[in-house]
């Protein structure tokens, strides 16, 4: 798990650091035998679980241990404490200034997605669609991304959520466990493995869910109709 603080004033720099040397922190960690396939957390304020998740000292440690040293996990991460005192901070000054008190608006370049849309539509390409939550699945080769696979996270709950996120992030670090680290250049077929496995349980999970769902349509047809599900 890799975190990069970005509100925090006495990590002004993470952020800014992290965007200009992102393919060399992927390359040396893949060289440091620290991963063998990259991943992105990808949320906003509208997915505060995802947040308090990382925020959790615990969950945070389950991650990083579950992705070892198969996978780099990377977040941009707002501090929630600062981030409520530079908006009350904000909306005195508009108050002082005599200005409409637009309490619920909250500043663009505030909110994580900016950023994080920001860094990964310069490395990922401007078309990229981002989907928020999300994991987003990445190999880099050299100086490039050469495959990426964004998974959405549809969980709502903190534990939920952070169930769903482990059994992704699980099931890509076992894909890469047998693979003997001479091998960690082949970066094509590395990222195969994993985009194979964590889209393949996508499917299983999506399959199951529209199979709960059709069944729960015809209970509730059954029960209009008076009659009993077979």
């Amino acid at each position: 798990m890799f975190t990069v603080t970005i509100n925090s004033e006495n990590r002004k720099s993470s952020y800014e650091q992290f965007e200009r040397e992102f393919f060399k922190i992927c390359n040396e960690h893949r060289e440091n035998n620290r991963a063998l396939v990259f991943a992105f957390i990808l949320y906003d304020f509208e997915n505060e679980h995802i947040g308090k998740i990382l925020e959790d000292p615990h969950y945070w440690l389950s991650l990083n241990s579950i992705s070892g040293e198969y996978l780099t996990v990377f977040s941009l991460h707002y501090k929630a404490e600062d981030m409520k005192s530079k908006l009350m901070d904000i909306m005195k000054q508009r108050m002082n200034q005599g200005t409409q008190k637009e309490f619920n608006m909250i500043p663009t370049d505030q909110n994580p997605s900016q950023d994080t849309n920001k860094l990964i539509q310069k490395y990922f390409g401007k078309d990229f669609k981002i989907k928020y939550p999300s994991v987003l699945f990445f190999q880099v080769k050299e100086n490039a991304v050469s495959d990426s696979r964004l998974i959405q996270l549809d969980q709502e709950g903190i534990e939920a959520s952070f169930l769903e996120l482990k059994q992704y992030i699980k099931i890509a670090a076992e894909a890469l466990q047998e693979v003997n680290r001479e091998y960690k250049h082949n970066v094509d077929e590395l990222f195969s493995l994993v985009d194979q496995s964590v889209s393949g349980l996508r499917q299983k999970i999506q399959i199951k869910k529209g199979i709960k769902t059709v069944t729960s349509l015809a209970e509730l047809a059954a029960t209009v109709t008076g009659l009993n599900p077979s």
